[in-house]
């Protein structure tokens, strides 16, 4: 439990962004985003010392 507020805070940002934005601009954003975490996925997986 010690992470909930992390999940609490990124799901409360992620309301107040999707109050701000249209359907097509935040479904972009989600799209990059969707795109930034997988390219940090790869950097990791490439800087692991195993």
């Amino acid at each position: 439990m010690e992470n909930c507020s992390d999940i609490i805070a990124i799901t409360m940002l992620a309301c107040q962004i999707s109050a701000c934005l249209t359907y097509d601009e935040l479904e972009k954003l989600a799209a990059d985003l969707d795109l930034f975490s997988d390219t940090l996925s790869a950097i990791l997986v490439r800087k692991s010392p195993n």
